[in-house]
């Protein structure tokens, strides 16, 4: 693989730079930062010293694995990539024989929610070997990866066809330029802003958090066979329409978050949109997503969810929100990193939010071997940011629908954690 040059230079875009910020409000507060995990999960023992090579043919010597943000002498802020020496160390590997699902539940927690060994570190790699299934955690820092990109680079690293084709990061323009549309888009999100926080008073109903949020994080995982996610599609279609499957997955969350909350009010979710064709391109690296905002009364019926929310997302999509975000967005990159960090902690706490959602559609990991051994499943789990403190994620892998809420346990007790689990897989199959 070529090193990459610094020149031409990646320049973050301000989404990137968002994302930088909620890293640096996570690890003032936590320790850990804006990360998540993909857990691939093979059916058959994959042999530890194989993997380990591949990962070092994958990733030694090159400008993958660490970096850091630097300023160009015009302000605008760009990625400086760091070489990396692969170091058999740098993996994590656990031999737990055989174990209850639980048991192995909460190894995998423990990775996905395992800091990275230095603030240059982007990637980290665990390996668990238990009932005759090998679980592939790859820990990725959202500074430089979103989740799509995240599965289309571990698809890269473990197929063996592709490990002579050169793979360099991309490069980017400073965006110094079109200043009359980036301040239009920023008059736009704040007329959104201000009509979504319309009242003075306005009182968002959110999950009771402590003062410091604790360590570890809780996760709950679901895997949906591909007859049950058939029959929660075709659910979705007949509640909510063509198309609509992310608005239904939202409705039944949001239902589902009704029974946890102490006070009733408006519910805020702000959610990530992935910017991206329906079929994947070669945007791997960096954040190609936006950000839309709902607001609804709780205590509705589900029914009543959809429609309010399907008509917020016509709503948002025809005023083209979220292109508004990102040219918005770039404005902000003036701003230094703790500085920006620091307004947008003030803002959360001002403006709230219920909790995160997000809905990835389309998978980017379509290895069906990985060594000869079948690849069965593919799942997320993220880290969520600080504020709200709890978000509800849906994936899709091979015909299979994946569920996870991840939340600080100061935010999201273990009773609700389950209850609220339970609840949402009782919107999805239509039982609410």
């Amino acid at each position: 693989m070529k090193f990459f040059n610094r020149y031409p230079r990646y320049y973050l875009s301000g989404i990137d730079w968002v994302m930088a910020g909620l890293d640096q409000i996570n690890k003032t507060h936590t320790g850990i930062g804006n990360h998540c995990a993909l857990v691939l999960v093979l059916d058959g023992i994959l042999d530890r010293i194989n993997f380990t090579r591949t990962l070092r043919k994958a990733l030694s010597n090159t400008s993958f694995v660490k970096g850091k943000t630097r300023r160009a002498w015009h302000l605008a802020p760009y990625w400086a990539p760091s070489l990396y020496t692969f170091d058999n160390d740098d993996i994590g590997f656990f031999d737990l024989k055989k174990k209850e699902q639980e048991e192995i539940d909460v190894t995998i927690q423990t990775c996905a929610g395992t800091p990275f060994k230095d603030n240059k570190t982007l990637l980290g790699f665990d390996l668990i070997h238990c009932n005759k299934q090998t679980y592939i955690i790859m820990r990725f820092d959202h500074r430089v990866f979103d989740g799509r990109g995240a599965e289309s680079f571990l698809d890269y690293i473990l197929d063996s066809s592709k490990q002579n084709l050169p793979y360099q990061l991309p490069s980017q323009d400073p965006q110094l330029h079109s200043w009359k549309s980036l301040f239009f888009s920023g008059q736009c999100i704040n007329r959104f802003l201000r009509s979504i926080y319309s009242q003075n008073s306005i009182k968002v109903a959110c999950l009771t958090q402590e003062p410091k949020p604790v360590n570890p994080h809780r996760f709950y995982h679901t895997t949906f066979s591909e007859e049950k996610t058939l029959a929660i599609d075709t659910n979705a279609m007949k509640n909510a329409g063509y198309l609509m499957n992310g608005v239904f997955f939202l409705s039944c969350v949001t239902k589902g978050f009704d029974a946890l909350l102490k006070e009733h009010g408006n519910i805020l979710i702000p959610i990530n949109v992935d910017m991206r064709e329906a079929k994947f391109n070669e945007k791997v690296f960096f954040n190609h997503l936006s950000f839309m905002l709902f607001k609804v009364e709780s205590g509705l019926e589900i029914k009543e969810y959809i429609n309010l929310l399907k008509k917020q997302f016509l709503d948002q999509t025809k005023n083209k929100i979220p292109h508004h975000f990102i040219n918005a967005s770039l404005l902000m990159r003036i701003m230094p990193l703790k500085a920006l960090a620091f307004f947008m902690n003030l803002q959360s706490k001002k403006k709230p939010s219920s909790f995160s959602f997000s809905y990835i559609g389309n998978q980017a990991f379509n290895l069906t071997h990985v060594q000869n051994i079948e690849v069965i499943n593919l799942f997320h789990i993220p880290i969520v940011p600080v504020t709200p403190g709890v978000g509800v994620f849906f994936t899709r892998f091979n015909k299979k629908l994946n569920l996870i809420i991840s939340g600080f346990n100061n935010t999201l007790s273990s009773k609700d954690g389950q209850d609220l689990q339970e609840n949402i897989i009782s919107g999805l199959c239509g039982k609410v």
